[in-house]
């Protein structure tokens, strides 16, 4: 009895001790959520030490083509490049031709003259834009807003037969005080040396519209309306005046049938022309570009919908 309840003590001591280990062993081996927190950010702030030195060091560029710059005024050059950027735009106003150049962007008309200066076989182009919405004045307020900028840039020393004022009729979003600050741009050109007599018999500037695109066609809208008056006017001051009418497009697609399609859209503002405006039709062309000629970026939609557009060009024939 006695060996009985020795081995029977024995027994119990053993098994409180087994409970105790097996108990021990699993809250060791579970993970608490402290240890799961931790981990985690241990990981996260590891993460930066794989990125390789080089680029630590010398960070990608950003192709400033691609960048979306439609609350600044560019400077570029005819493959389109930005050679200067202002974060602040020269603000116009609505039915006025007055415009104001905030102090952040003074230095535009200096830059613009040095690299003339440094390029002698370049020209400047002012992009004017005004709205189909304002006042209708003979000359438009395009032209009567980009002569102001001309007058600044000739005070600067950049001789007037460098300047080119290149109006577009485009829908303006006008602020509360009828202010725009996003009316020019401009893009250095090679130098076109026989425009001089076309300038002195004061012609209109060649004129950028945009029209409304569809898979039909072209769809009449303000733009439009507001051309057909302006070439009135030209037409009743210049009646030996001939007019081309180009079309541009993106790059998008094949470059023949983008021509093609240049095409056709040019011919449907001829024809407008000069169903609503009785002109002669010998005095009006249809001529495309397609995609040669973009003044923007084609990597962006935005670009895209600025190089899709209707170019007018007025000839003097006498």
């Amino acid at each position: 009895m006695r060996s009985f309840l020795i081995a029977f003590f024995i027994f119990l001591i053993w098994a409180f001790f087994g409970l105790w280990l097996y108990s021990w062993l699993q809250n060791d081996t579970e993970p608490t959520a402290a240890l799961t927190e931790n981990t985690l950010q241990a990981d996260t702030v590891n993460i930066p030490d794989t990125v390789p030195n080089s680029l630590k060091n010398n960070p990608p560029k950003i192709d400033s083509s691609t960048v979306e710059t439609t609350n600044a005024m560019t400077v570029k050059n005819e493959d389109g490049a930005i050679v200067f950027m202002f974060n602040e735009g020269i603000r116009s106003h609505r039915n006025s031709a007055t415009i104001a150049v905030p102090e952040s962007s003074i230095d535009f008309k200096y830059n613009i003259n040095t690299y003339l200066i440094e390029h002698p076989d370049k020209e400047v182009q002012i992009t004017s834009i005004y709205s189909p919405e304002e006042n209708m004045e003979t000359p438009n307020l395009g032209i009567q807003r980009g002569n102001k900028i001309k007058q600044l840039l000739m005070a600067t020393g950049v001789s007037s037969e460098k300047i080119v004022i290149k109006p577009v009729i485009k829908d303006i979003s006008f602020n509360e005080n009828g202010a725009f600050s996003n009316g020019f741009s401009f893009a250095f050109k090679p130098w076109d040396k026989d425009r001089g007599e076309q300038m002195t018999i004061n012609l209109p500037e060649t004129v950028t519209v945009y029209p409304k695109f569809s898979e039909t066609g072209i769809i009449v809208n303000s733009d439009l309306r507001k051309l057909l008056k302006d070439i009135k006017t030209a037409k009743s001051n210049h009646p030996e005046m001939s007019i081309e009418v180009i079309g541009h497009t993106d790059n998008v697609g094949n470059a023949n049938d983008n021509y093609r399609m240049g095409l056709q859209y040019a011919r449907q503002v001829r024809w407008f022309l000069i169903s609503k405006g009785g002109f002669d039709k010998s005095t009006i062309k249809a001529a495309s570009k397609g995609e040669t000629e973009p003044i923007d970026t084609n990597n962006s939609k935005r670009g895209r919908n600025v190089n899709r557009r209707i170019e007018i060009v007025y000839n003097y024939n006498g």
